[in-house]
């Protein structure tokens, strides 16, 4: 059954669809972006995306801590927190560090216990005029929804004490194999980290120290996943309560803007689980390449660079 979001882009993409000639991509250019605004807009949280998570395969995962050109080439990969010290052997989960997103590889043994082919996306919210405290919470459209009704905060230790690092609401999604979580992050973690005053929390403030602009890796740039109807519509409706900006609709596939990075949504009856099938990164300079880890195939054309995790969930699902 259609929820009333998906009915009203239903409709509002009607006519296009109509003037649509077969075989022909999405013509972006005719979108009623002023109607479009008037639904995905209005006093909401910023929403900006922060970095993601994949659980992989163990030959995958040790591809990837170990393959040479992976580690000293295309990226800084790390343990993480509080030292980003170097991988080895006994890393279960490692940290692959972008000018202002990250990507976070665990192992089929990680200490979380997840399975391999689970993943998640988290995002940062950033009220306008408000500072982080302990009881910030989410601006939204609509108020009394499931959506974004539940958060955690995360705490993390530094020097014989512990620091607040952020507060993240999602919304409850029993069984669900790709999470969301959009999470208001607290300057004083940035103080207690680099040991300076921060006005402001900062993705690229945060990554400074690990990340390495002569390595290719610049961060993300689109991320494309499939998800069962309920993901699928839970995510959307997350991101319509936030007032993401809806950039483009080609057949069921919405294409949803969280600050610098695109997310592609496609509902699937034919999976049973959702995934992150591929991911779009920038590079910081011109490659040409296919690198293969495992389960995962990156290719490299010019300033671009496409994970393909298809096969990673061949046999997780």
């Amino acid at each position: 059954m259609k929820t009333p979001v998906l009915k009203f882009l239903a409709a509002l993409f009607l006519l296009v669809s109509c003037q649509e000639q077969p075989k022909k991509g999405y013509d972006a250019s005719i979108i009623d972006r002023e109607k479009i605004d008037q639904v995905f807009g209005h006093d909401v949280s910023q929403v900006l995306f922060d970095h993601l998570y994949v659980v992989l395969d163990s030959a995958t995962y040790a591809q990837m801590t170990t393959h040479d050109f992976f580690k000293e080439t295309y990226a800084s990969i790390d343990k993480g927190l509080p030292n980003f010290e170097a991988v080895d052997d006994s890393t279960t989960t490692c940290y692959l560090r972008g000018h202002k997103h990250f990507i976070e590889l665990l192992g089929p043994n990680n200490s979380y216990n997840e399975p391999v082919g689970k993943s998640g996306i988290g995002f940062a919210l950033h009220n306008k005029g408000e500072h982080f405290h302990l009881g910030v919470s989410p601006k939204l459209k609509q108020t009394g929804t499931p959506y974004l009704s539940a958060f955690e905060t995360v705490d993390m230790p530094f020097r014989n004490e512990r620091t607040t690092w952020f507060k993240a609401f999602y919304s409850p999604s029993l069984g669900t194999a790709l999470h969301t979580w959009y999470a208001f992050y607290n300057p004083a973690f940035l103080d207690s980290l680099h040991q300076k005053e921060h006005r402001e929390y900062s993705r690229k403030e945060f990554l400074k120290e690990s990340y390495d602009e002569g390595q290719l890796f610049e961060g993300i740039k689109t991320i494309d996943m499939s998800c069962t109807s309920r993901d699928y519509d839970r995510i959307v409706q997350e991101m319509r309560q936030l007032g993401c900006q809806l950039i483009a609709k080609d057949e069921n596939t919405l294409t949803i803007a969280s600050g610098d990075v695109s997310i592609n949504l496609t509902p699937s009856d034919t999976i049973a689980y959702s995934r992150i099938d591929r991911i779009r990164c920038g590079l910081n300079t011109h490659h040409s390449g296919s690198t293969r880890l495992g389960n995962i195939t990156i290719i490299d054309t010019g300033m671009e660079s496409i994970w393909n995790l298809e096969n990673l969930y061949k046999k997780s699902n």
